[in-house]
């Protein structure tokens, strides 16, 4: 078990969607914990969650001004980087083991075995979407136009490769003494988004900087990101608004019934279709959609 103070990090910042996916991830995080870690929200609302919540033991919400919200967003003004000035100001002020994760996140299992390899040095993202030049089709288009640039941030310089691996940045977990590798991140990022400004800017220069001196460490079997399920989003709001604010286990409960898990794998699969077989099911109507789920 880890020595250090391990802390489990959300930021739900801007859109009120976020509220309801944050406290259910966290809800689901009580589910499989055998001993719950401190939890940080980052967020602009906080007055918000406490009224869902209450003055929950081991819940802080650390207190952000609005230039520091602005200034995490980089030259490059991405609230993608917020993640990397959430993870900067924990550092400084709740050292030790630091596990950041979306909002669009189900535990499954007790993450305690990530914090230790956390504390080890390791360096944690949600999971590897494969080699750059023959991942997806955005990935391959971002490879063919950055192939061969070199970015130079401090003394390091750092090029896309063929085997450069993307991970995706759904989680991110770093010990408080690897934090100043951050900076780099957020030059890096700032680099890749002028050069090509494209959203997964972000997860590319993390998986750059620390993929490229040792291997990422993946966080997939403990915890589902159903990233691709943006369409869901007013629906657990929906339920959010229903139920939470009388009873955080029925929400659970109906959020659960959701079946989001399974939605994002059979979204997934929809995706891996050739895309001549897509544009056939779109014109014949037969197009994956969100089913209808009940009210």
């Amino acid at each position: 078990m880890p020595t250090a103070p391990c802390s489990l990090i959300y930021l739900a910042y801007g859109s009120s969607d976020l509220h309801a996916e944050a406290i259910y991830s966290l809800l689901s995080y009580y589910r499989v914990a055998r001993s719950a870690v401190r939890v940080l929200i980052y967020t602009d609302a906080a007055a918000a969650f406490r009224q869902v919540l209450g003055e929950r033991p081991g819940v802080y919400y650390p207190a952000v001004t609005p230039g520091e919200w602005q200034r995490w967003r980089g030259s490059s003004n991405k609230v993608y980087l917020l993640k990397v000035g959430v993870l900067t100001h924990a550092a400084r002020h709740y050292p030790g083991n630091l596990l950041f994760v979306d909002t669009d996140t189900i535990w499954q299992l007790d993450p305690a075995p990530l914090f230790a390899q956390i504390e080890r040095g390791q360096f944690v993202m949600h999971v590897s979407e494969g080699e750059l030049a023959t991942g997806n089709e955005l990935s391959r288009k971002i490879y063919r136009r950055l192939q061969g640039q070199t970015f130079q941030v401090a003394q390091r310089k750092l090029s896309l490769g063929s085997t450069t691996v993307l991970y995706n940045s759904g989680v991110l977990g770093l010990s408080s003494a690897l934090a100043a590798e951050l900076v780099g991140v957020v030059e890096l990022a700032d680099q890749l988004y002028a050069a090509y400004n494209k959203h997964m800017m972000e997860q590319l220069a993390f998986s750059m900087w620390f993929g490229e001196t040792d291997k990422i460490a993946e966080a997939a079997p403990y915890v589902l990101h159903y990233w691709n399920l943006k369409a869901a989003r007013p629906l657990l709001t929906r339920v959010f608004r229903q139920h939470a604010p009388h009873s955080l286990a029925a929400f659970y409960e109906k959020a659960t019934a959701l079946n989001l898990g399974e939605l994002h794998e059979s979204e997934l699969r929809y995706r891996a279709l050739p895309s001549w077989r897509r544009t056939l099911l779109k014109l014949v109507g037969r197009q994956w959609q969100l089913p209808a789920l009940g009210h």
